[in-house]
């Protein structure tokens, strides 16, 4: 599956291509999107490969991450399932970066908060943000193979036209 998209937000343009990996779902591919827009004024990279020089020595890839100007990650994004333990490495080995994760659901996203508040120290440092369910049911079935969105978006807030359907969701954090 493959998902082209023009995007025209917060005063600016780009083109994107998503495409499913190996194990990929379309919701994947959706929470990507999202994630993407929400963090849109950092300019994340989608799809880093494992021999971009800021992630020498992980034994992990992101969904997306951001740069600073020296060329370090600031800004880790895992979208739908991530372990603990991946998690667990990713607070140690980035302690200078912005963790988050984006789940389909606030319900997901809460079990997530809880189970890291048990089993992880300094779990504080990952940020958990779920989407309500009627929203991310109504976000999926607006996208397409070819996907146009334009409005606005950052922080917890979509607030777009994606393919002539109004778009309006806010994301709930978990901490």
């Amino acid at each position: 599956m493959k998902i082209r998209c023009d995007l025209h937000l917060n005063g600016g343009s780009r083109k994107l291509v998503l495409v499913a990996g190996q194990s990929e779902t379309v919701e994947h591919l959706a929470l990507k999107l999202s994630a993407y827009l929400l963090f849109w004024k950092e300019q994340p990279i989608l799809e880093a490969s494992p021999k971009h020089p800021a992630l020498m020595g992980q034994e992990f890839t992101p969904d997306l991450m951001a740069l600073d100007e020296t060329g370090s990650i600031k800004l880790w994004i895992e979208c739908g399932q991530v372990t603990l333990h991946k998690l667990s490495k990713l607070i140690r080995r980035l302690p200078a970066a912005r963790i988050v994760v984006i789940k389909p659901s606030e319900r997901a996203a809460q079990r997530l908060r809880q189970d890291l508040s048990e089993e992880l120290r300094r779990s504080h440092r990952v940020e958990v943000f779920g989407w309500p369910e009627p929203e991310f049911r109504h976000w999926l079935g607006a996208l397409g193979e070819k996907t146009e969105i334009y409005g606005e978006s950052g922080g917890l807030m979509i607030n777009a036209v994606v393919n002539e359907t109004p778009m309006l969701a806010e994301l709930k954090c978990f901490r």
